[in-house]
């Protein structure tokens, strides 16, 4: 068998499936919405810059934003739950697969982080350092440390308990801040070479030796991987059925203790449901928290209270674009069919909930309109036109919902 063939296979065979989905994304309304936000964003930019305060500490900001990117280190693989049996055996004639799966990880990592460097470019020259050079040398740096990363990332996963890989994680976290910190306080040369120095002898002196002592562990592996389709395809599944999705559950004790006294009271075991799976899923209430601290912190980064109003609907919409794919997260078990429940109130839990989630993200955008705004009148706008959107758009879910299962 061809490893390094096996390997390409796998990788058109991702990447020939992800463009067709992203065709579809490219042509739906939230994409539009993106598009929309870039325009705004990039003609709003310099005066965001010139209207940020000069005690704002931006350095640390972007050096926490780095610390975090470089830290995560989402390795692909490509595996399949079917290699346990039949890659299995073939385990040291696939040091290649491996090897071009940790390369491919390195150069997916490292366009990200350079995409989101240089955005961030104007911001940088204005507060950290003006100098071209000094700019790129901390690209480059970052890159080189990005690589380590990944590498040290490839030695912790042979660690059985979840434990020790969390914490090899934050000491490799740890190390990232400190650099990270150096590198946009513009510290000495010789400090950011010192800690490129502990990161290199760190590699040499301990990764290199678990990577020795450890076999692979394929069930990280394989979590691994499914965790990284299952987040591109519950994305995906917000604009077409994805049959092959995988959930994920999260227990999350206290927002269900908290939700359980609201959800049981409705009567409605499909409301029940759904609304655990909100709370639970590895996606949904990530998400509905992701958008809204981003739009909150694109309303207090603008000064212009209507282009405020505008981010506030903006966000709105693409979380109801988002929430959209709860509706089939019932659908990958059997078990709910069998309910005497109608299909009239399952589409009427649903619409429920989500107009109830959307109203409560209203009150809360108008809220931080009002606590960053210089208008009332806007933010009472906000939330008029944002609970009349929330109800134009639950109904158009719903129906076009509805089509989908009949």
């Amino acid at each position: 068998m061809d490893v390094v063939q096996l390997w390409k296979d796998r990788s058109k065979g991702f990447w020939g499936e992800a463009i067709r989905y992203l065709r579809l994304l490219g042509n739906s309304g939230f994409m539009f919405s993106l598009y929309a936000l870039f325009l705004a964003g990039g003609y709003f930019y310099p005066a965001f810059i010139e209207w940020l305060p000069d005690t704002f500490p931006a350095a640390l900001v972007i050096a926490g934003l780095f610390t975090y990117l470089l830290t995560r280190c989402p390795i692909r693989t490509f595996l399949k739950r079917g290699d346990l049996v039949f890659l299995l055996p073939l385990e040291p004639r696939l040091q290649p697969f491996f090897r071009n799966s940790v390369m491919y990880s390195v150069i997916m990592q490292s366009v990200t982080i350079a995409v989101i460097f240089l955005l961030l470019g104007p911001l940088f020259e204005d507060r950290v350092s003006p100098e071209t050079s000094y700019f790129y040398s901390v690209l480059a740096l970052l890159l080189l440390v990005n690589a380590w990363n990944n590498a040290a990332r490839w030695a912790e996963v042979r660690l059985q308990e979840e434990e020790k890989r969390r914490l090899h994680a934050g000491v490799r976290g740890v190390i990232n801040a400190v650099f990270c910190g150096f590198l946009f306080t513009t510290a000495p040369f010789w400090l950011i070479g010192a800690v490129c120095v502990i990161m290199a002898c760190l590699y040499s002196f301990y990764h290199i030796s678990l990577l020795r002592q450890h076999p692979l562990k394929w069930e990280v592996l394989l979590e691994m991987e499914e965790k990284r389709l299952s987040a591109f395809y519950r994305f995906v599944q917000s604009f077409t059925d994805v049959p092959h999705i995988k959930m994920s559950v999260k227990r999350r004790r206290f927002l269900t203790a908290i939700s359980d006294r609201l959800l049981w009271r409705s009567g409605s075991v499909y409301y029940v449901l759904y609304g655990k799976a909100f709370i639970r899923s590895g996606e949904y209430f990530g998400m509905y928290m992701r958008l809204l601290l981003v739009g909150a912190l694109v309303m207090y980064a603008f000064p212009y209270d209507w282009f405020r109003l505008g981010v506030g609907l903006l966000f709105l919409y693409m979380t109801s674009v988002q929430l959209r794919s709860l509706w089939y997260h019932l659908d990958i078990t059997i078990w709910p069919d069998l309910y005497p429940v109608s299909w009239k109130e399952k589409k009427s839990a649903f619409q429920l909930l989500l107009k109830q989630l959307l109203i409560f993200q209203t009150f809360l955008l108008a809220i931080i309109y009002w606590l960053v705004g210089t208008s009332l009148l806007p933010g009472f706008l906000l939330l008029a036109a944002g609970i009349g959107a929330v109800f134009l758009l639950t109904s158009r879910v719903s129906s076009k919902n509805s089509r989908s299962v009949h």
